[in-house]
């Protein structure tokens, strides 16, 4: 009865942001080696068979502070502007979505230790978050990263020596 005079607000109409998604792994190497797997191997484990522009022919590098992809034909598309960074501790990207206009951020975070390795073997737990997201940004894209980001980590982590 109270809103028989009055209106809704129109915040009570929008739908909320939607949470960070965020996946995680452990690797067996030094925090070095698991650092350079991350930034300057990343063309040999990125999963370009489930996000690319133009295949699995496509390269992937982080090249002038940029994820960038490079097509069999030298076309280029970038996915992520490096804001921030640490070398050996943490990654921030400006994340864009193919064919939207909107951004999220992509943080990376890499500690030492986790896992169940042996006392003598160094170890890395990465954690990637994926936040920023809007009520706007769509379903589909979202759901796509849920799935996505745990399988590129598991790529890495297999890259990394780790099953």
């Amino acid at each position: 009865m109270s809103d028989l005079f009055s209106h809704p607000s129109a915040a009570a109409d929008l739908p909320e942001a939607r949470p960070e998604l965020r996946a995680s792994v452990t690797v067996p190497a030094p925090i070095d080696h698991a650092w350079a797997g991350l930034t300057q191997h990343l063309h040999l484990w990125w999963p370009a068979d489930e996000l690319s522009r133009w295949g699995e022919d496509s390269f992937f590098d982080l090249e002038d502070n940029a994820l960038v992809e490079t097509s069999a034909h030298d076309d280029e598309n970038v996915w992520g502007e490096v804001t921030d960074s640490s070398p050996g501790e943490w990654l921030q990207l400006s994340w864009r979505h193919a064919g939207s206009a909107s951004t999220t951020s992509v943080r990376i975070e890499m500690a030492p230790g986790g896992g169940a390795g042996g006392a003598d073997e160094p170890r890395v737990t990465l954690t990637l978050t994926h936040g920023g997201w809007t009520a706007g940004d769509p379903k589909d894209v979202y759901d796509f990263y849920r799935g996505f980001w745990p399988d590129a980590l598991s790529r890495y982590r297999r890259f990394m020596g780790s099953s």
